[in-house]
């Protein structure tokens, strides 16, 4: 899913990308999560879901690194920026183009 991801909505330019499987207790109730630390990206996903919940927390994740501006901070959350970019993410993960 991950190698897919990146050949059809790669992440932004100059950006590291780091996919990890974490246990629920790690996660505090949270499906995903997606952190910066400087130029890298660290997306979490919860390792007892399912594929399609793992597909779908990917996606989400993903329109959250895509969504994130250096002179904008709160653009990552859920906003219209963040809407665009799971738009984008969820129809280049799915080939609808």
């Amino acid at each position: 899913m991950v190698r897919h991801m990146r050949t059809v909505c790669p992440p932004p330019k100059g950006c590291r990308l780091n996919v990890r499987r974490v246990k629920a207790a790690e996660m505090e109730g949270s499906a995903g999560t997606c952190a910066k630390d400087g130029r890298t990206f660290t997306i979490c996903i919860r390792f007892e879901s399912t594929e399609e919940e793992t597909q779908e927390t990917l996606v989400h994740e993903w329109a959250h690194m895509m969504a994130w501006r250096p002179y904008h901070p709160l653009c990552g959350d859920h906003g219209p920026d963040w809407g665009v970019w799971y738009s984008v993410a969820y129809r280049a993960f799915h080939g609808l183009t």
